[in-house]
């Protein structure tokens, strides 16, 4: 049995381990005997149709953000020189978009969330002849046509102690070129209840599951073999409110090292909530985790106003958002964060009262964009509100997966859409010089450079934001502007030349 799994790549210039396809190789591996996986990964080997041109019984592609238009091309191509084959797609575009994306392919498959267990029975259904419907609809987290209606299987949550580890086909090129290596520790979010979250939706349920400890420690050992120092944890929410746990994987951790079976260079970035670092035994996880090699953190702040965290379903205030990034400066470790500037239902005071907590919080220079808008995706709580409120201004852009949304105020609407053609002047230089920043990097401090450049970048940004604040108030004209824009933007370049090294691949 031949089977190709097709990672289409990312809309952004960041080499990112295509983790989803290996990981149902690894399942394929485990489940199936007599099978044959072949892999192509669109970032580094673009479309060709003369690279596709073996003869495969199932294909299955991941589709992320920004990849519909590769898409179109690959499940083209397919559909029409390979009729008998079969094409299953999955990734972000699959779970939240398959409604649209069925209307343009009839005959695809879409895997919503987790694909491993669905891929694998798939792919037992056509070894053993036994492709039809009635089959098919027995396999959990599908969506499919039949005749003019789409089906949809039931949501299963899978035991994750039942999966095989992932098949790292691409792990050399990936620290070869200095890319980013991805790894797990769980799934899912313990709270799951933010207003703007699609965690829910992607898994089927609201809970958290663990990866099991001698999994994640096994992972470990083999990217240090390779050569791996600085492994992303993939999880929306690390530790889950099971402390005692996350201290027994450190404490793990810190004894494969002195064993020497895990490098000791081995650094670690994941991501935790608000709570986490404000709860005692939250702390004392965190601190066993910096003795095992944590480097950085990330945590969804999003605001600096209380009226705007509650609109995001956010149990947070501003206050304890300050302390989650002083207690973390304390503890000298780097703060990755989440942070939406601009949402449709905000008025202007809340903008204004937003930006003055950036600047006093000294998030305006910091590594992490933090001037960003809300993304009203599918099947969120959020979505569903502004559906409600006539907020929503147009159909679903199955590209980048959002909706449209109508601002309230048109000052506000007006300053985010000044800043977002700002910001896309040099857009695909920063997202260089943050994936450099992200990857593996033997030299830690080459990677506090990168990140200080990057801050200075947003330092500059945030400038320009106070100009557009300032212009949209009528203290200063659009001549002014654009000059002011101008002498920044020649900042802005010549600092991204004088940067050494962005990257090693693009």
């Amino acid at each position: 049995m031949n089977i190709l799994l097709y990672d289409l790549g990312s809309n952004r210039k960041e080499l990112n381990e295509p983790y989803g396809i290996e990981s149902i190789a690894g399942a394929l591996k485990q489940e199936i005997k007599k099978i044959n996986i072949d892999f192509k990964w669109d970032l580094l080997e673009p479309f060709n149709t003369n690279d596709l041109s073996n003869d495969y019984d199932i294909i299955g592609i991941s589709a992320k953000l920004g990849t519909l238009e590769v898409l179109e091309k690959v499940a083209s191509f397919f559909t029409k020189e390979r009729k008998s084959k079969r094409l299953i797609v999955g990734g972000p575009i699959s779970t939240f978009g398959y409604p649209q994306l069925l209307k343009k392919f009839n005959d695809l498959i879409c895997v919503r969330g987790e694909g491993e267990a669905s891929f694998v029975e798939i792919c037992k259904a056509y070894q053993k002849g036994n492709w039809n419907i009635d089959n098919i609809k027995n396999i959990s987290n599908l969506a499919f046509k039949v005749e003019d209606d789409i089906v949809l299987t039931n949501r299963k949550v899978e035991e994750l102690s039942q999966f095989n580890p992932p098949l790292r086909h691409y792990l050399n090129d990936i620290v070869k070129k200095k890319g980013i290596v991805r790894i797990e520790n769980s799934r899912g979010c313990s709270w799951s209840n933010c207003d703007f979250c699609s965690v829910s939706e992607h898994y089927g349920v609201k809970c958290w599951r663990p990866f099991q400890i001698d999994f994640i420690i096994d992972q470990m050992k083999l990217l240090s073999s390779k050569g791996c120092f600085s492994p992303y944890f993939t999880d929306e929410d690390f530790f889950g409110g099971d402390y005692e746990r996350g201290i027994l994987l450190a404490n793990t951790i810190i004894e494969e090292k002195k064993k020497g079976v895990i490098s000791s260079k081995m650094n670690f970035f994941f991501s935790v909530r608000i709570n986490d670092v404000l709860h005692k035994k939250g702390i004392l996880a965190i601190k066993k985790w910096k003795e095992a090699g944590l480097r950085e953190l990330f945590v969804g702040l999003e605001s600096g106003v209380q009226k705007q965290l509650k609109r995001y379903g956010k149990p947070a205030t501003p206050n304890r958002n300050a302390k989650v990034i002083e207690i973390l400066k304390e503890l000298e470790i780097q703060l990755d964060i989440g942070y939406i500037l601009f949402d449709p239902e905000m008025d202007f005071e809340e903008l204004e009262e937003n930006i003055q907590y950036i600047k006093k919080e000294r998030l305006s220079h910091h590594d992490s964009r933090s001037l960003k808008k809300i993304r009203a995706q599918p099947f969120t709580k959020s979505t569903s509100r502004y559906i409600d409120k006539n907020i929503i201004d147009g159909d679903l852009d199955l590209n980048l997966l959002f909706y449209p949304l109508a601002y309230k105020d048109d000052k506000v609407f007006q300053i985010m859409n000044l800043f977002g053609e700002w910001e896309n002047k040099l857009s695909d230089k920063v997202y260089l010089l943050q994936s450099a920043s992200r990857g593996e990097i033997e030299c830690e401090s080459y990677r506090i450079y990168l990140k200080e450049e990057l801050s200075n970048i947003r330092e500059l940004d945030y400038e320009v934001l106070l100009q557009i604040l300032n212009y949209v108030k009528g203290k200063i004209d659009y001549s002014n502007l654009t000059l002011f824009q101008e002498e920044v933007l020649n900042k802005k370049t010549i600092l991204l030349e004088n940067i050494k090294t962005i990257n090693n691949w693009a």
